[in-house]
């Protein structure tokens, strides 16, 4: 691993700006290897978002700002935190409301649901994925995925025999913003 100096960090870090500067963007943009969102609505997905509360606030703000993606599902425990972010959400979604459900496995059931995107307590991480798994669902899971071996082992394992796509994308500090950012793209 190389060694940073301040003085470098600094040099490279103004560099950065004025790039940003000039080419009107931002240095996020300017670094982004995202495609261009679709606009179409058959190219929208489905999302259900499990836990509503600080990080999985961050969740509903990302998906529902996008034109490809729509959040049908707030799920959470506390109803007061849950119906309040579903009517925020539904504001972002020019009126397209998302229901809000205390359940978990209503937003599983439902077919039209194409992702689960979810920032539980830690403890609920492994059981929220291999459910959502389990129902054809695509899965984005904030770390730690489990808290043990066993648990993770199950998720992969269900993984492989219930979909065949790639495994669910996890959450490892800013490294995955640009999983969140950009849905998998959803074949039948």
């Amino acid at each position: 691993m190389t060694h940073l100096s301040r003085r470098r960090f600094l040099e490279e870090s103004m560099l950065a700006a004025t790039a940003a500067a000039l080419t009107g963007g931002t240095p996020a943009k300017l670094l982004a290897d995202e495609p261009k969102q679709s606009t179409s609505p058959n190219e929208r997905l489905s999302i259900a978002v499990i836990g509503v509360r600080s990080q999985g606030n961050g969740h509903l703000v990302a998906y529902s700002t996008r034109n490809d993606t729509e959040v049908t599902y707030v799920c959470d425990a506390d109803a007061d935190v849950g119906t309040k972010r579903a009517a925020e959400t539904g504001e972002r979604q020019q009126g397209r409301t998302p229901k809000y459900v205390q359940d978990l496995r209503e937003g599983f059931d439902d077919p039209s649901v194409d992702c689960v995107s979810t920032a539980t307590p830690n403890h609920w991480h492994a059981l929220v994925s291999t459910w959502a798994m389990q129902h054809g669902k695509d899965v984005y899971v904030e770390k730690p995925v489990s808290h043990n071996v066993s648990e993770g082992r199950r998720m992969a394992e269900t993984s492989k025999s219930k979909r065949s796509r790639d495994p669910c994308p996890c959450s490892v500090f800013k490294r995955s913003k640009s999983l969140m950012a950009r849905p998998a793209t959803h074949s039948e």
